[in-house]
């Protein structure tokens, strides 16, 4: 008898007899090395070589006695392999006798229909049938079974395969994954996923399983491992997954096609479950575990387009998590994820706006999406991003300002700040702001008349824009301009830059001499009793206007009696608000006595 046939007849025979061997020396990982049957071969330590039935006497009596009892208990197939210097062909046979895998059952194990590799999408086994038509629901539903059916005979072959490849290695991650802690069965099941994407649903499902107990720690754990299976191997980085209803397979689709149809149908449904379970982590009591699961969220929407639909609302809704450093976490997310993946800018936009303008959402939650819409980058080429970002914002000042009482609760709120600087940045880059912006002149107004400094600033700023779209605004708004120059809190102010530049275009785009002459006035009696800051900059700002308007340079220059005396420096249209009024002729006094200064 050959050695090759010989070897075979002996792994045949221990695995007929079940065994004799203990659970202990039947693990591969505690067979003897090469020193210890060494050591038995001249004499002493038969009980390393073999334990028949008389495996202990053998033991006891050196190596004679030990082969003896070594003998009675049938021939070790370890032993022989080694004591035969085994081909690769005979090591393959040993180690799946290890793995409880006969030779016999791998050679009879069918081929495998499905690569063994790592970015499947790249192998291009799906093919759409040319003029084929989804399968539809009923129609899937037919071929499901037999997809299942193809499914377990292809994680059979891959099985086998695998303990031809790795016997005593994939025994050990098998046996980490039945019964070792849980960080060594996250590690095994990754390491089993990377073997093959294909073939890597099973471990799939267990990472899904593990992820779904209450256990915080073992939650984190398992989502960690979920993330980075899904987003680094599983899912396509430029396409969502198909279900096996859309699938265009035709009428008779191959084994092979409606496998990696399949495939592609359960890997979705694996991927919406570690979802479901990400997202009902970010509604934790526990701090920590709410911050991971939402920076989860982000991760997974910025990585990969699958469940976009399921995903963004599931973060934006954490806008009004109580925990205010969840909701401002979440408010830099979305930034980000705007800055990253510039398309998805209306999507963004169009999930917060259903958020923030549903009934009963808090104060505090429209301010973090506010916050949020303020961040969004616009270009002149996204003239309809800017109107929607514009009405909603005016959507939002209108509830706040349906009265006069409302509004002047909310003034010193930093709610109202945020939607005026938003209406401020979105107005230049829209297409027709006119008809929006007219609706809210009244409230803009009485904002700029404010006893909030900020809040006027961020009035005024608005109000030039409108001006410039309707032509009888212009003479209001140059008196809510003219009134401000001495609101009390203006030489402290954080925003003094921001008015100064209102003031200089306003002074720049006059078309009104003496306007722009009174203006001129009132800043040089302004800089009389004005901090060096202001000073500085309303001469500065004096000078620039100069050169733009030589005529200025000569008024000041010359005495007032040098020009014609107007009886009313600033006109008012009719029907101006008291506030207007009282400004105008408070300004007309102030420009006269300026004049005499001068």
């Amino acid at each position: 008898m050959s050695a090759d046939a010989k070897l075979k007849a002996d792994v045949a025979a221990f695995l007929r007899s079940g065994g004799a061997r203990t659970s202990a020396e039947s693990d591969p990982f505690n067979e003897p090395n090469d020193w210890e049957r060494g050591r038995g071969g001249k004499g002493g330590a038969g009980k390393g070589v073999g334990k028949g039935k008389g495996g202990g006497k053998g033991g006891g009596k050196g190596g004679k006695g030990g082969g003896k009892g070594g003998g009675k208990g049938g021939p070790d197939p370890w032993a022989v392999a080694e004591a035969r210097g085994s081909t690769k062909r005979e090591a393959a046979g040993t180690l799946a006798a290890a793995a409880n895998l006969s030779e016999e059952a791998l050679r009879r194990a069918p081929p495998m229909a499905l690569p063994v590799c790592s970015a499947w999408w790249e192998e291009g086994l799906v093919a759409a049938a040319s003029g084929a038509a989804p399968l539809g629901a009923s129609r899937a539903t037919e071929l499901r079974a037999r997809a299942e059916q193809l499914h377990e005979s292809e994680q059979q072959a891959f099985a086998a395969a695998q303990a031809k490849k790795h016997g005593s290695d994939a025994r050990f991650v098998a046996k980490l994954v039945a019964s070792g802690t849980i960080r060594d069965r996250l590690a095994a099941l990754q390491v089993q996923i990377q073997e093959s994407s294909f073939h890597a649903l099973p471990s799939v499902r267990q990472l899904v399983s593990l992820a779904q107990r209450p256990r915080p720690e073992i939650k984190l754990q398992a989502v960690e491992a979920l993330l980075a299976v899904f987003l680094r191997q599983l899912l396509p980085p430029d396409r969502p997954l198909v279900p096996l209803e859309k699938q265009r397979l035709g009428a008779s689709p191959s084994d092979r096609a409606l496998l990696c149809a399949h495939y592609e149908d359960r890997l979705k449904a694996l991927y919406g479950e570690a979802v479901a379970v990400v997202s009902a982590g970010a509604a934790s009591n526990l701090p920590h575990l709410k911050q991971r699961m939402v920076s989860g969220l982000h991760e997974m929407l910025s990585a990969r387009p699958e469940l976009e639909h399921s995903l963004l609302p599931a973060l934006v809704n954490k806008l009004g998590d109580p925990d205010k450093k969840v909701a401002s976490r979440v408010t830099h997310l979305l930034g980000q994820l705007s800055q990253s993946h510039p398309p998805m800018k209306p999507v963004l936009l169009a999930a917060v706006q259903r958020f923030v303008l549903r009934p009963n959402v808090g104060e505090r939650a429209q301010y973090y999406a506010t916050i949020f819409m303020n961040q969004i980058v616009l270009s002149r080429a996204e003239a309809p991003l800017a109107q929607t970002l514009l009405l909603v914002y005016l959507a939002l000042f209108a509830s706040r300002a349906k009265d006069a009482g409302a509004l002047k609760a909310a003034m010193d709120s930093r709610m109202l700040s945020a939607l005026l600087s938003g209406i401020h940045r979105a107005v230049p880059f829209c297409s027709a702001p006119a008809e929006l912006l007219l609706k809210q002149l009244g409230a803009l107004f009485r904002c700029a008349h404010a006893a909030n400094f900020s809040i006027t600033v961020q009035a005024l700023m608005i109000l030039s824009h409108a001006s410039r779209f309707d032509d009888s605004l212009t003479d209001r708004f140059y008196t809510a301009l003219y009134d401000a120059l001495l609101h009390p809190d203006l030489p402290a102010s954080a925003k003094l830059a921001l008015f100064l530049n209102v003031v200089y275009k306003a002074m720049k785009s006059d078309a009104s001499e003496l306007r722009r002459a009174a203006f001129a006035k009132r800043l040089l009696q302004l800089c009389a009793h004005a901090t060096p800051a202001l000073a500085c900059g309303a001469l500065l700002l004096l000078s620039e206007v100069a050169r733009a308007a030589p005529s200025l340079r000569a008024m000041i220059a010359q005495p007032q009696i040098a020009i014609s005396q107007p009886q009313i420096a600033i006109s008012h249209p009719a029907g101006a608000g008291a506030a207007g009024g009282g400004s105008s002729s408070r300004g007309s006094s102030s420009g006269g006595g300026g004049g005499d200064g001068s």
